[in-house]
C-alpha cells in the first residue's frame, strides 16, 4: 500500500442514498476510499466508478465535505413514512481515521437524530465511541463491529489500517453497557485462518454484550483476489489453490463452518444469523 495519502476534499450532489443491501432501505458514505485498506474489501470497485482508476486502494479518500448540509435538505423534501434506519456505510468505514478531523459522520448523525431517522452502524473502529452521546438518542439506533479474527497475525495482514480486535470488543462491551444496541459481523471468514479462533471470539461477543452476530463467507468477485493471493503468500506462506479451492461451488468447506458457528452460538447463548 502507499505510504502517501491522498486526501480529496469533495462535494457531493446526493448523500442519503438508496441501497441495493438486502434489509437496508438507505445508505450514508461519507467518504469514497477508506484508509483500513483491507486486503479482502470488496468496495475497491468503486475506485473505477469515482475517478480513481488504477490507483491502490487505501492510498486515497475523497471526503464529503458538504454531505451535513445536502442531507439536511434531502430531508427537508423527503416525507418520513416509515422508521427504516439508515446505514453508515456501505462501502467505506463511516469512523475511519480521518473522520477524527473531519466529524462528517459526526454532524450526519446530527442531523438524522434532529429528524428522528434510526441509524445503523458498521464499523472496525473504536472511534465510534466519540458519539455515543448522539447515539443514544433513540432507541432504535445500532452499532455493529466487524471481527474477522482474534489472531493479530491475520488482523495486522487484511486489516493493517484497522483497530485490534480486542479494542473492537472492548468497544461492543461499553456500548451495550450503554443501553444501546449492539452486533458482530464475522466476515469475511477467510479459509483456514479465520477458523482457529472461532470459538473464542463467539465467546468473546456473547460476553460483550451484543444482540446477535451476522458471518459471511469470503467473496471475491469484485477484484479483490489478486491482493487476496498475494497477502496469503507474503504474511502466511499458504498454498493459495488449497484456500481458493474452499471458495468453489460444491466445497463442504462452508457448510463445515456453518456448523461449527451453530454449535459454538448455541453453547454461549449468541443469537447467530449466517448470510452464505
Amino acid at each position: 500500500m502507499s505510504t502517501q495519502l491522498q486526501i480529496n476534499e469533495v462535494t457531493a450532489k446526493s448523500i442519503l442514498n438508496p441501497s441495493r443491501i438486502s434489509g437496508v432501505t438507505y445508505a450514508i458514505n461519507p467518504y469514497v476510499g477508506c484508509q483500513h485498506a483491507c486486503s479482502y474489501c470488496f468496495a475497491r470497485f468503486m475506485s473505477r466508478y469515482t475517478g480513481h482508476q488504477g490507483e491502490e486502494w487505501g492510498s486515497f479518500v475523497d471526503v464529503k465535505v458538504n454531505a451535513p448540509r445536502i442531507l439536511q435538505q434531502q430531508l427537508r423534501r423527503r416525507k418520513k413514512t416509515t422508521k427504516d434506519p439508515v446505514l453508515f456505510s456501505s462501502v467505506t468505514d463511516a469512523y475511519q481515521p480521518l473522520e477524527r478531523r473531519y466529524k462528517v459522520t459526526r454532524n450526519c448523525i446530527e442531523v438524522l437524530s434532529r429528524h428522528e431517522f434510526p441509524i445503523s452502524i458498521l464499523t472496525k473502529s473504536d472511534l465510534v465511541l466519540r458519539d455515543l452521546d448522539l447515539l443514544g438518542r433513540q432507541s432504535e439506533n445500532e452499532v455493529g463491529m466487524t471481527i474477522i479474527s482474534l489472531d493479530e497475525k491475520v488482523r495486522r495482514a487484511f486489516e493493517s489500517g484497522a483497530v485490534v480486535s480486542k479494542r473492537r470488543l472492548k468497544a461492543l462491551q461499553e456500548i451495550s453497557g450503554q443501553g444501546i444496541r449492539t452486533y458482530g459481523f464475522v466476515g469475511p471468514i477467510i479459509p483456514e485462518l479465520s477458523t482457529a479462533h472461532l470459538e473464542e471470539l463467539i465467546r468473546n461477543l456473547a460476553e460483550s454484550g451484543v444482540s446477535y452476530a451476522l458471518f459471511d463467507r469470503l467473496n471475491i468477485k469484485y477484484g479483490n483476489r489478486p491482493v487476496i493471493e498475494q497477502v496469503l503468500r507474503t504474511h502466511f506462506n499458504k498454498d493459495v489453490t488449497t484456500i481458493l479451492d474452499a471458495l468453489r461451488p460444491g466445497s463442504l468447506y462452508y457448510e463445515d463452518i456453518r456448523t461449527q458457528i451453530m454449535d459454538y452460538s448455541q453453547q454461549y447463548g449468541l443469537e447467530a444469523d449466517i448470510i452464505f
